[in-house]
């Protein structure tokens, strides 16, 4: 049963840490955004690049929280399976 427990708390680890990691990458496009509109003398290349980061930055979030995901659920099969086999 404990094995389970720990199953669970790092599925939702990796879903709090894949959320937080994406919040922050959605919110340093929306800085980089709304500084380009404010300044017209900015590098458009710099601005591309720091972009293009942070859009990697979400991919990753996304596979960290889909893969945290899948260990809660295969947690949940397995302890579903233990209780099956217990009855």
């Amino acid at each position: 049963m404990q094995i389970s427990a720990n199953a669970f708390s790092a599925g939702l680890s990796a879903i709090k840490a894949g959320q937080e990691q994406m919040t922050s990458a959605a919110q340093a496009i929306a800085m980089q955004s709304s500084a380009t509109s404010a300044s017209a003398a900015a590098t458009p290349a710099v601005d591309m690049v720091q972009i293009t980061e942070q859009l990697m930055q979400l991919e990753q979030a996304k596979q960290m929280s889909q893969l945290g995901a899948r260990v809660l659920s295969s947690a949940d099969e397995a302890l579903g399976t233990l209780i099956d086999t217990q009855a």
